[in-house]
């Protein structure tokens, strides 16, 4: 009887240890944040798919853009680990290219009737449908 009591008692001990493995990885994914270049450093944006390309060059238009895609400081716990979206419907490739050279991509796509905001290597976040198509209306 000892001996099954035994047996009960390191079962159970080992499987709240499991949980408590579990429970802690998933508590502890990195959050990420949407990183956008400010208003004053761009000079166009490059908003395309693969068959239309539109330069935005306007002040007011790049403001707009970016305040869309800011949105509320958006955080997510999805890591990107691509170049590029992977199994995205349709999606939209926005390039930011600054005054002193360089640039950042990003891109909003949809997926399964449910839209994103992609930063190659930092993050996949979500955007409401008015959001999606304020940017999309440009090449769509």
């Amino acid at each position: 009887m000892d001996r099954q009591k035994s047996i009960r008692i390191i079962a159970i001990i080992i499987f709240l240890t499991v949980i408590a493995m579990v429970f802690f990885l998933l508590m502890n994914k990195e959050t990420y944040s949407l990183n956008l270049p400010k208003t004053e450093e761009v000079t166009r944006i490059m908003i395309s798919t693969d068959t239309v390309k539109k330069e935005v060059t306007s002040i007011e238009e790049i403001k707009d853009i970016i305040y869309v895609l800011e949105g509320n400081e958006r955080t997510t716990k999805k890591e990107s680990i691509n170049d590029s979206p992977v199994n995205a419907e349709t999606p939209i490739k926005i390039e930011f290219h600054f005054q002193q050279n360089g640039g950042s991509i990003l891109y909003i796509y949809t997926q399964r009737n449910q839209y994103y905001l992609e930063q190659p290597y930092n993050g996949v976040y979500r955007i409401s449908g008015d959001e999606y198509n304020s940017i999309a209306k440009y090449v769509l």
